[in-house]
C-alpha cells in the first residue's frame, strides 16, 4: 500500500526531483487510492463532471437563475438542484444525456426557485456529519468509507459507490440516523456476491 502511494507521489512530483508544492486544491484532485472503479473509469467520470460544468457555465440564463450540481460515478450522472422552468429542465437533462461517456442520468432536479443559501450550508453540514459517521463503521470487515460518495441536496442524501449489499445496508442505516437527514436515496452499484 505504501509503495502504491509512493509511486503516485513520485509520478506526481516528477522523478527528476522537481520540487512541487501540494496545495489543498491539488491534493483534493489526487486519485482516491481506495476507489473500486478502474482508474480509467474514474478519469472518465472526472471528465464527465468537467464537461457538465462547462455546459452549465456556458448557459448564462441557467447560471443566473438556477442551482445545479452534477456528479458522475461509473458513467452515470446524478443531477440535483433547482431550475426555473420545465423547458429549461428538459433541455438541460437532454444536453447532459448527450455528453460523451454518459450512460445514464439520474434526474433529481426540482423546477422551483433557487433555495436560500442557508439550505446549502446545512447540506454541507449534513454531508460532513454523514462522512464522520461512515468513518466509524467497523463492520462489515474490510469496509472503507472512502468508497462511498455522499451528496446532500435540501436534506436529501444521495449515496453512490461500488459496494457489497451488506455494506450498502450498513451505510444506509447509519446515514438515516444522522441529524438533519430528511431522506436517503441509494444509487449504489453492487458487486455480485460469491456463492
Amino acid at each position: 500500500m505504501m509503495r502504491k502511494v509512493l509511486v503516485i507521489l513520485l509520478l506526481y512530483w516528477g522523478i527528476g526531483g522537481c520540487a512541487r508544492t501540494v496545495t489543498p486544491e491539488v491534493q483534493a484532485n489526487l486519485p482516491n487510492l481506495y476507489d473500486r472503479r478502474p482508474g480509467v473509469v474514474a478519469l472518465k467520470d472526472e471528465q464527465i463532471e468537467i464537461n457538465a460544468r462547462s455546459l452549465l457555465n456556458a448557459d448564462e440564463n441557467l447560471a443566473l437563475h438556477s442551482h445545479v450540481n452534477v456528479h458522475a460515478f461509473n458513467g452515470k450522472i446524478l443531477v440535483t438542484g433547482e431550475v426555473s422552468d420545465e423547458q429549461q429542465h428538459q433541455a438541460l437533462i437532454e444536453q447532459l444525456r448527450n455528453l460523451p461517456e454518459v450512460t445514464q442520468v439520474n434526474d433529481e432536479l426540482d423546477v422551483s426557485t433557487v433555495l436560500d443559501p442557508s439550505v446549502y450550508l446545512l447540506d454541507s453540514t449534513i454531508t460532513n456529519r454523514v462522512r464522520t459517521e461512515l468513518d466509524k463503521i467497523t463492520e462489515p470487515n474490510g469496509f472503507n468509507p472512502n468508497n462511498i460518495k455522499v451528496i446532500t441536496e435540501a436534506g436529501v442524501v444521495y449515496l453512490l459507490g461500488l459496494v457489497y449489499r451488506d455494506e450498502a445496508d450498513v451505510v444506509t442505516r447509519v446515514t438515516q440516523q444522522v441529524e438533519g437527514v430528511q431522506q436517503v436515496v441509494k444509487l449504489f452499484e453492487y458487486f455480485k456476491e460469491n456463492n
